[in-house]
């Protein structure tokens, strides 16, 4: 792969300035992409400033997402039909066309996987009354298309029509599924970015504070790109991509002085709706002490620094400090037969954790 990057600033006026890049990316196997992006920043005041960018992006498929040897794997199940002969999509011997199939499944790398393509822009203000505040908010629009995904045996028959060269037919009989990686789908995301930060003289020392939090205002995805897009995905479980949670933030407060840097740090992710498993979906089977929320996620760390001398500085750390377990989650594909009752996305199942680091200048 080679890449080259061009940028160039205009100063319009004192006031604003305006930024243009492009990129130039080539890739064995998937050719040239050029990407461009502009952005402005209006700075009427010292203390207010507003800026505002947009740019086109893609993503090219993991290695093993192409090359990936395949694997052919049995579906032992009984209660799959051919959807092109049984409307109702019900096991019905009594009924033609209706009769079980029991095709294999081919998954691994996909030789004609291309890449994905992505649009975005941010619109922000900068606010700095004084040396000692300043905050931020900028709201961002994210669109991916040709989304990089694998199917399941479920999307793959419920739009057989759609993907007829991946059902491989034996005297007129699904014998094998294609489930590999395929270019399938749009996302759409949008939401608000938000900056914080403070300090303070306070005992001999500075006293700071922040915070980072992001807001997410929209996630919604479309699996064809013919198809309309589905309901909202902010605050739901999903099994591909990013969880889509409605708010997240990072938060710190520090002291410092000549000699010592002591930092507590607090981690928050929200908490969503869980995965509900084929039988509480379909409400065949009853389960009372069913959760149908995953809980907030909330895990602090903390650091204590001393300055030996001008060359060396000791951290000790905590991660984790309070020892909390995330929270129970069904992550479990029935299609797979993987997950377990945590988030990786998320959590970490690693509890406290202590940490001793050494800065040497020469």
């Amino acid at each position: 792969m080679k890449a080259a990057y061009a940028e160039i600033l205009f100063p319009i006026f004192d006031m604003l300035q305006v930024t243009g890049a492009v990129r130039l990316d080539d890739y064995s196997g998937f050719g040239t992409t050029v990407n461009p992006k502009v952005s402005a920043m209006f700075r009427p005041t010292d203390w207010l400033m507003f800026r505002g960018s947009y740019n086109t992006g893609f993503r090219v498929p993991a290695f093993n997402q192409i090359f990936n040897g395949t694997t052919i794997s049995p579906n032992p199940g009984n209660n799959l039909v051919d959807p092109t002969t049984c409307s109702s999509g019900v096991v019905n011997p009594s009924v033609p066309g209706c009769a079980a199939i029991t095709p294999d499944s081919i998954s691994g790398g996909n030789l004609n996987l291309g890449p994905e393509t992505s649009e975005q822009y941010s619109l922000g203000v900068v606010f700095e009354p004084s040396r000692h505040f300043s905050a931020s908010l900028d709201y961002w629009s994210i669109a991916v298309d040709d989304v990089i995904g694998s199917l399941t045996i479920r999307q793959l028959l419920d739009n057989a029509a759609f993907f007829p060269e991946r059902l491989v037919r034996t005297n007129g009989i699904i014998t094998l599924l294609d489930l590999r990686a395929a270019n399938v789908g749009s996302r759409r995301t949008e939401g608000l970015e938000l900056s914080l930060r403070g300090n303070a003289d306070l005992f001999g020392g500075t006293l700071t504070a922040g915070l980072d939090g992001t807001y997410l205002l929209k996630k919604r995805e479309k699996f064809l790109p013919a198809a309309p897009f589905g309901p909202s995905q902010v605050g739901v479980f999903s099994f591909a991509g990013d969880l889509g949670l409605e708010w997240k933030h990072n938060a710190f407060i520090t002291w410092t002085d000549e000699t010592w840097t002591v930092s507590l740090s607090q981690i928050f992710r929200n908490g969503y709706r869980n995965q509900q498993l084929p039988g509480i979906a379909n409400g065949t089977v009853v389960r009372p002490d069913s959760e149908l929320r995953v809980d907030d996620y909330i895990t602090y760390n903390f650091s204590l620094g001393a300055r030996v001398n001008d060359q060396m500085t000791l951290t000790f750390g905590v991660r984790n400090l309070f020892d909390t377990d995330p929270p129970f989650a069904v992550t479990y594909d029935s299609n797979t037969g993987s997950g377990s009752s945590w988030e990786p996305r998320v959590a970490d199942p690693r509890g406290r954790s202590y940490t001793l680091s050494a800065t040497v200048k020469f």
